[in-house]
């Protein structure tokens, strides 16, 4: 079968090579996926560079890249419980294959009709889910998303509004082919044009009452005058870092206000879901099954393509494109 394959950590257009490895068989306890469709995401990049503490390293030589997808489970091993041609979003490794062998806890079942893109990019829903559920922002209270049109904010976005919460989204530019504020965004600051007027701004939008709660992955000068608009005992939760620059506050920003500064890593980083979990897995499905949940795609490709796909994620600047680029197997 084809896969993409690398033997050592590096950048990942030096190193990626498309090879013909054999098929796996499902161990006790797996089930064998035939690929649909799987990302390109950024953590993918930090894998393939092992940027990321253990147990998150790659296995080398002869590591298969990508780290989620959607497919079809074709065969299991013994113990595995999940029927054949179940359709499953997967958040593990190989993943940028034909197949991949998954131990059955690492892969979650989905509705026969659920769409394949969406399916394969659970972790980025799920991620947009949490991100509002950390803000504790209720109906009604202003929040404000950076790198309004990545994939992640997006989510958060539609998930956002969908429970009342009242968004301003922050782009670097205002991004062509999607809109923002058709997606519930009732405010968008365009950095290209507000400059470093960002807390006049967000006065201006709410009133005078400032946000609620920041869900932040650019970090530097604009995370410094977005803690300055935010209203008493906001919420700052970081999930990214875009901008190469610090930022600078004292402590009079935080304690004063009474603000919180926490990070939010992907639940399912270290450990496979729980139990307990699956009805707020179910409720993410649900609600982004309706084809009003947009998820924008920017570019599809086969993996005998993965040079031009690889290049065009890694190399884009943040905020020149929309939607994740994706690799689609069937």
């Amino acid at each position: 079968m084809q896969a993409i394959v690398f033997d050592k950590s590096a950048l990942p257009t030096e190193v990626l090579q498309l090879r013909e490895v054999d098929r796996p068989r499902p161990a006790a306890g797996e089930v064998l996926v035939k690929m649909l469709s799987a990302p390109i995401n950024p953590g993918d990049f930090l894998f393939i560079q092992s940027l990321y503490p253990d147990p998150k390293k790659p296995s080398l030589p002869g590591q298969i890249a990508g780290n989620s997808g959607a497919g079809v489970v074709v065969e299991k091993g013994p113990g595995a419980s999940l029927a054949i041609g179940t359709l499953v979003d997967i958040y593990y490794y190989n993943t940028w294959a034909a197949y991949v062998a998954v131990p059955e806890e690492w892969v979650t079942p989905l509705p026969g009709d659920y769409p394949r893109e969406k399916a394969g990019q659970l972790m980025t829903l799920i991620t947009g889910w949490d991100l509002v559920e950390a803000s504790k922002a209720r109906p009604g209270d202003w929040i404000v998303i950076t790198a309004g049109n990545s994939s992640n904010a997006v989510m958060a976005t539609q998930m956002a509004i969908r429970k009342g919460i009242r968004v301003i989204s922050i782009v670097r530019k205002m991004p062509a082919g999607l809109d923002l504020r058709a997606l519930g965004a009732e405010a968008v600051i365009d950095l290209s044009v507000t400059g470093d007027a960002v807390s006049s701004r967000i006065r201006e939008i709410t009133g005078g009452k400032g946000v609620s709660a920041v869900i932040e992955a650019v970090g530097g000068p604009l995370l410094t005058e977005l803690v300055h608009s935010a209203g008493f005992g906001a919420k700052v939760i970081m999930y990214g870092g875009l901008s190469d620059q610090p930022f600078q506050l004292h402590n009079g920003d935080i304690y004063l206000k009474g603000i919180s500064i926490e990070s939010y890593i992907y639940r399912y980083f270290f450990r496979s879901p729980v139990p307990e979990e699956q009805e707020t897995i179910r409720r993410v499905i649900d609600l982004s099954s309706d084809p009003s949940f947009i998820m924008p795609v920017s570019g599809r490709y086969g993996l005998d393509a993965f040079k031009t796909a690889v290049h065009n994620s890694f190399y884009s600047t943040p905020g020149s494109t929309v939607g994740k680029t994706v690799f689609s197997m069937g």
